[in-house]
């Protein structure tokens, strides 16, 4: 397995001028960094199509689309963009998700209307890696006598 090494620029999400995400984009190529991620807080691209277009795939570009989420993925392909990151979309949607159920919960003091929209709890073991908890018990756990 590799390792990608990449640094997020934050020289525009602190109001620095283009020239400077470019300036540390540069050293961060220089220091080794196999891509680049660069930020932006804009509603828009423009940002990021500024720094694309000005850094002339030097390195792999990486973004995080964030605020930007109305640009058409097909536009960050055209740029040559290589990576991009939906950071917190689904911690995002499982915080509403919990405050829905917990909501009904709450209303109805119940949880009737809950379970069917939720995940089974097989489903959550299964996540947590059971079998192998399982496989591991049986290892190195002492065995009960009376199986």
């Amino acid at each position: 397995m590799s390792c990608v090494n990449f640094t997020r620029i934050e020289a525009l999400i602190a109001g620095w001028p283009l020239e400077e995400a470019l300036k540390r984009a540069e050293a961060y190529k220089k220091a080794g960094a196999d891509a680049v991620l660069i930020h932006s807080k804009k509603s828009t691209s423009d940002e990021i199509d500024g720094f694309v277009k000005e850094w002339k795939n030097r390195l792999p570009v990486v973004i995080v689309p964030t605020k930007y989420y109305k640009t058409p993925t097909e536009h960050f392909q055209k740029q040559g963009i290589k990576m991009v990151l939906w950071a917190n979309h689904n911690l995002r949607a499982s915080v509403r998700a919990m405050q829905k159920v917990s909501q009904t919960i709450f209303q109805e003091k119940s949880l009737v209307n809950v379970e069917p929209h939720i995940a089974s709890v097989n489903d959550v073991f299964r996540l947590q890696g059971e079998d192998e908890l399982r496989i591991a018990e049986k290892k190195y756990l002492p065995q009960n006598d009376l199986e």
